[in-house]
């Protein structure tokens, strides 16, 4: 199974869901609005592709193919994310734009972005200490 929009859009998930515990298909579900069965198909394609382990309790894991995925896919979201609400984007339009544009993004422009939200971060900082000076 190739990396794709839907593997990621499931690292995204599985990566974040972690965070407050146990990982099963039916939060994968309910986070991404599909049925049980289609979670239970892909998780089972990933485990073959070997980003993740179905354990005997049905918790999922990432392996570390998984979670270098997961964790990348994580960064992109983020740094889109960030700089979009950082410049006044309404945070579930920033959401399902970044969800969007994360998946085509090159390094090159990922890093771009980056670089423009310190900078937009070194303005803001700077605007604010000139401000409080007055």
């Amino acid at each position: 199974m190739e990396r794709n929009q839907k593997i990621e859009d499931y690292m995204r998930v599985i990566y974040r869901l972690r965070e407050n515990g146990l990982v099963r298909g039916a939060y994968i579900a309910r986070e991404l609005g599909v049925t049980k069965p289609t979670v239970s198909v892909a998780l089972r394609e990933m485990e073959a592709a070997g980003y993740l382990y179905i354990q005997p309790d049905r918790t999922v894991e990432l392996t570390e193919k998984g979670e270098k995925i997961g964790e990348y896919v994580i960064k992109r979201y983020a740094t889109i994310y960030s700089l979009l609400t950082d410049l006044g984007v309404d945070k579930k339009i920033a959401d399902a734009d970044a969800c969007s544009m994360e998946h085509g993004i090159s390094e090159e422009s990922l890093k771009a972005l980056c670089d423009l939200r310190q900078f937009l971060q070194v303005i803001r900082q700077l605007s604010l200490s000139d401000s409080q000076g007055d």
